[in-house]
């Protein structure tokens, strides 16, 4: 292989684990948001539950939602970013793809050239 294609080689090793990080902290994040989503459901039903000191320090729990609920909403936001990272991510590692192929062909091309311009060398002149 070329140096070329061993440079593109390893960028596309790079961009396929970019890729993988993103789409890992994509997933992290839509996981915590939905232990967020849990959280602030828990909390509703400690509220509305029977024997609950909810009518004692009902401010507690409705500040335990409302920060579960952001917790949540900012989780999605994150998550969000993240997916259009993995988008580009994509894109990038698609073009490099298309890159490494097009650099092994051109080798694979030059090799064959270079295969064929040696048989021609080491044929006999012909007599006139």
């Amino acid at each position: 292989m070329s140096r070329r294609t061993d440079r593109l080689t390893k960028v596309l090793v790079l961009q396929e684990k970019l890729k993988e990080l993103h789409e890992t902290r994509q997933a992290l994040h839509t996981a915590n948001a939905r232990f967020a989503a849990e959280e602030a459901e828990d909390v509703v039903k400690a509220f509305n539950a029977e024997g609950s000191l909810s009518s004692v320090f009902p401010e507690i729990y409705h500040a335990r939602v409302a920060s579960a609920t952001a917790a949540k909403q900012q989780h999605l936001a994150n998550a969000h970013v993240e997916s259009l990272r993995v988008a580009k991510a994509s894109a990038r590692l698609d073009a490099v793809g298309r890159e490494v192929a097009i650099s092994r062909r051109a080798d694979e091309r030059f090799a064959d050239e270079r295969d064929q311009t040696e048989a021609l060398s080491r044929q006999p002149a012909k007599p006139k």
